[in-house]
């Protein structure tokens, strides 16, 4: 008889272990990576992994949650957690008393913040810091009750970038040429019938390809003018084309690319009635700018005004001068007289160890000895933009005064 009642005493406890067991194990699955969602933002810098979202069964509450509570991998690199909360919807930037949605913040200054990559052979950016991994540590109550135990790394599947969602992308197609690009719209409201500007932003050497995305998250070109703060103020289009891949890094000064962005620009008049064709504006980094510079003189008569940032003026057959690391060409007096009435600001900083500040300066001055009283220039001193010193558009897209500036003239 005892023996039967070890037995069965046995028995009893070995059906309560495997189910306390069975009940933590389907607790540590309930999380897994198809419930787990990395968000992207465009910051000064371009694009860095800015939160994750994590999907729980039932709703937690948000102020039992701790950012110890969660730890978050790019690659091998721990990503901080700056703030921890729940949201009712599955985003970024509204917070909940309680939701089923957990929204990890994550420090968009972090050392390993960017998703994006420097191929130097190529001279092109590429989204190679993508893989994230989250695990929760510890274990988290939900609003019912339900224990959550912690889980191991989680790898996270989706990803998700509004600005790619805000911007519609399209190819132009012009004979045997072939142009991607992307255009925001600006939100149809009470006025949708009034005029609004078109902004056209030309990117750097580095966001060259035919993924038709990198236009927008290498620098934060595209997002300044799609963003809340300036469409508020300034409902406008914005059109980011996007040129292909060259080995010799000629970009926009490349054969036949300014010219097909101009056809573009057509295009996309034609088609949006509400463009106000006096005010046409265009704005590029780098060699962005030399596109800028480019498009000005071969459109003298097209532009309200430019801004134009860390680039020089291009004149096909010019040499390059190099001064140290860096280079530019030397501005054209013919080409410098015919945007002498447009509208110019151009930035760059001193210490630009790419594209040489000498090539903004030599710039102004010939349209200013042609006789242009409307150019300006804003020369970073050595050490303000840091700590990449060609990357004066971080500056310069955050400085309102010009942004305002660009968009209160009208040709």
């Amino acid at each position: 008889m005892k023996k039967r009642w070890y037995s069965l005493a046995f028995l009893v406890l070995a059906s309560l272990s495997l189910a306390a067991c069975s009940s933590t194990e389907e607790a540590a699955k309930k999380i897994d990576a198809k419930k787990v969602e990395l968000v992207t933002e465009v910051v000064d810098k371009g694009e860095v992994g800015s939160a994750v979202i994590l999907t729980y069964p039932e709703e937690i509450n948000g102020n039992k949650l701790a950012t110890s509570d969660f730890s978050v991998f790019a690659g091998a690199k721990s990503r901080t957690i700056q703030a921890v909360y729940t949201s009712e919807e599955q985003t970024a930037g509204t917070p909940s008393e309680k939701g089923k949605y957990v929204v990890l913040e994550l420090n968009p200054n972090d050392a390993n913040a960017s998703t994006l990559v420097f191929d130097i052979e190529k001279f092109i950016n590429t989204r190679a810091n993508l893989t994230y991994t989250v695990a929760q540590t510890d274990e988290i109550e939900s609003a019912k009750g339900t224990k959550y135990a912690a889980t191991d790394a989680l790898k996270i599947s989706e990803i998700k970038t509004p600005i790619l969602d805000t911007f519609k992308a399209g190819t132009f197609e012009d004979g045997k040429n072939k142009m991607q690009y992307r255009l925001f719209s600006p939100e149809v409201g009470e006025n949708s019938s009034e005029k609004k500007p078109l902004v056209v932003y030309l990117h750097g050497s580095g966001e060259r390809g035919e993924d038709n995305e990198m236009q927008l998250l290498g620098t934060d070109g595209p997002q300044t003018f799609s963003g809340m703060s300036f469409q508020q103020t300034t409902p406008s289009y914005v059109l980011a084309p996007q040129v292909p891949w060259d080995e010799a890094r000629e970009g926009w000064f490349g054969k036949g690319q300014t010219e097909q962005v101009k056809k573009l620009i057509d295009k996309v008049v034609s088609e949006n009635d509400d463009i106000d064709t006096s005010r046409i504006y265009i704005s590029g980094v780098s060699n962005g700018a030399t596109g800028t510079w480019k498009m000005l003189t071969e459109n003298p008569n097209f532009f309200a005004a430019a801004m134009p940032i860390a680039g020089y003026m291009y004149h096909e057959g010019s040499e390059f001068i190099q001064v140290g690391s860096a280079r530019y060409l030397a501005p054209d007096k013919a080409d410098a007289a015919k945007i002498k009435d447009i509208p110019i600001w151009t930035f760059q900083a001193e210490d630009d160890p790419v594209n040489s500040v000498q090539g903004s300066l030599q710039a102004v001055k010939a349209i200013q000895d042609a006789g242009g009283k409307k150019v300006q220039m804003t020369e970073y001193p050595s050490g303000l933009v840091a700590p990449n010193p060609h990357a004066s558009w971080e500056k310069a897209y955050n400085d309102s005064q010009a942004l305002t500036w660009l968009v209160s003239n009208v040709k």
